[in-house]
């Protein structure tokens, strides 16, 4: 039973690690997708690059979805340590 405590604590302490590490992220993230996005306008508006249109709205799509999972890493992260910096 011990040993299964021990697992619980070590995944425990893995999605909070990852929850540190997405926090790092987000504003990276975020610059990607507003690229991609403003390249999506600019290729939407020019009659000869609309095959990049597909490409850039995946990319802004996938960096804006990945940032919405780093802020739920980090709400779970913040409502575990109640707002105060672990020791880690």
């Amino acid at each position: 039973m011990e040993i299964v405590l021990l697992w619980l604590d070590d995944l425990d302490d893995l999605l909070f690690s990852m929850a540190a590490a997405w926090e790092r992220l987000r504003r990276v993230l975020l610059q990607v997708g507003l690229g991609a996005s403003v390249g999506l306008a600019g290729a939407e508006l020019s009659a000869v690059a609309t095959y990049w249109a597909p490409a850039l709205s995946g990319v802004a799509a996938a960096s804006v979805g990945a940032w919405l999972l780093g802020t739920a890493f980090c709400v779970c992260y913040y409502r575990e340590t109640n707002g105060r910096p672990t020791g880690a």
